[in-house]
């Protein structure tokens, strides 16, 4: 039987100072069986059995749905669920195509490797970065190369943050605690007991656990854990600045060399020249990489100079990276449509820039409309990885969404961007 019963059942009689001949008179659960519960040498005792100790033990009723988890959670079949991930929160597969993020995977290994039964709150790290740089991914393939070492379980839940309706944490709570092991009829209604509850079975359960696509920090704060040996992933487009005492990793495009390997790897070791060209042009940023050397393979008569020629049109650019399902303009839509009003607009108006990096100063001067709000419009376009803070209170576009950021002046405001400065 798992420790963290015995050892809750054994703390919460001596807190009641109750011998175990009490305790069972109260309970009506011979002593020989509590004794055997406290070391662990017995079956997981029924529900009806829990139960009744919880209410001789006198136990506040917001304490009772972790003392009854903790029992579930001791039971054989509980971590055999948890090592299948049941409920739907199973991992995804892999990319077997992954290249590169040696150093993430290397900072989340390092961070996997530290997490044990401590005092402290078990780590949690943050994948952010803009859409299509590859978090999700990254999240993923290190799940998978560190799952064998999480014996409680690997948990993956995408909690749609870029949704109309991002999921509730009350929601989530209730599938992690399915995954699990606890039975529908004893999940907590009250989101804070479900908290308490989750947290309660990770304090001695080494799993590790993957929440994606996070919208803010009130979605995600009451999923994270408390002391234990368990690990947390998450990944947002936002950076989450809000979080305290979290690991943090931020994905930018992948150096020159990672991506010339990841397309190589999709199209084979085509027209080298040409495929240097087209991953310059797709910014380096994973997705576009993909959806190019997709389209590629779904043309087998298209040469690589060919698609290279397309895309070197700024003006069709965003068009041509489509493939199927997988569109890059409307992964920077999902984005786009999370700003405030004068965020977007500023968004626009920045693609006029003509230069490689910008301050506040001239950010102002391409939106004068609030001069005021100009710092914060600038601060909520970082925060959603829509425009990378650089040296010195300078920022700078990814080239991609630059374009996006002018097809959004053109389409949203035609009169703005016809007069575009030098």
């Amino acid at each position: 039987m798992s420790d963290t019963f015995g050892r809750r059942l054994r703390e919460q009689r001596h807190t009641a100072g109750l011998t175990m001949e009490q305790l069972a008179e109260r309970s009506g659960v011979s002593a020989r069986a509590i004794s055997d519960m406290e070391r662990e040498r017995s079956v997981a005792p029924q529900r009806r059995t829990v139960q009744a100790l919880a209410e001789a033990l006198a136990l506040p009723e917001a304490e009772q749905p972790a003392f009854l988890a903790a029992a579930r959670a001791g039971r054989p079949r509980a971590v055999a669920t948890t090592t299948v991930a049941a409920g739907g929160c199973a991992l995804p597969r892999p990319v077997p195509d992954f290249t590169g993020r040696g150093r993430e995977l290397a900072q989340l290994t390092q961070v996997a490797t530290a997490a044990g039964p401590a005092a402290t709150a078990a780590p949690v790290v943050t994948v952010s970065g803009t859409a299509g740089v590859g978090k999700t991914t990254l999240a993923v393939q290190a799940a998978h190369l560190l799952g064998t070492t999480f014996t409680g379980g690997t948990l993956f839940v995408d909690l749609r943050g870029m949704d109309a309706r991002p999921s509730a944490a009350a929601e989530t709570l209730a599938r992690l605690l399915s995954a699990l092991g606890v039975q529908d009829d004893e999940i907590p209604a009250d989101e804070r007991d479900r908290a308490g509850m989750y947290r309660g079975l990770l304090h001695h359960r080494r799993a590790l656990v993957v929440l994606d696509n996070v919208a803010d920090e009130s979605q995600v704060r009451p999923l994270l854990p408390g002391p234990g040996p368990s690990l947390t992933v998450i990944t947002s487009r936002r950076l989450l600045a809000g979080l305290e005492g979290v690991h943090r990793l931020n994905l930018t495009q992948l150096p020159a060399e990672e991506a010339a390997t990841l397309l190589r790897r999709i199209i084979g070791d085509r027209e080298p020249d040409a495929a240097g060209e087209v991953t310059e042009l797709c910014g380096r940023l994973p997705l576009a990489l993909r959806i190019a050397g997709n389209r590629l393979m779904s043309r087998p008569q298209w040469t690589v100079r060919h698609l290279a020629d397309r895309l070197s049109d700024e003006g069709r650019r965003l068009d041509q990276l489509i493939a199927g399902d997988l569109r890059i303009a409307a992964a920077f839509s999902l984005s786009y449509t999370q700003l405030s009003p004068q965020a977007r607009r500023l968004f626009r108006r920045l693609s006029l820039a003509s230069v490689p990096d910008f301050d506040a100063r001239l950010a102002g001067s391409l939106d004068p409309a609030d001069p005021d709000g100009i710092e914060d419009a600038l601060d909520e376009l970082v925060e959603l990885s829509l425009l990378q803070a650089h040296v010195d209170g300078r920022y700078r576009f990814h080239n991609l969404i630059r374009l996006f950021a002018r097809e959004r002046l053109a389409e949203e405001e035609p009169a703005a961007g016809r007069d575009r400065p030098a």
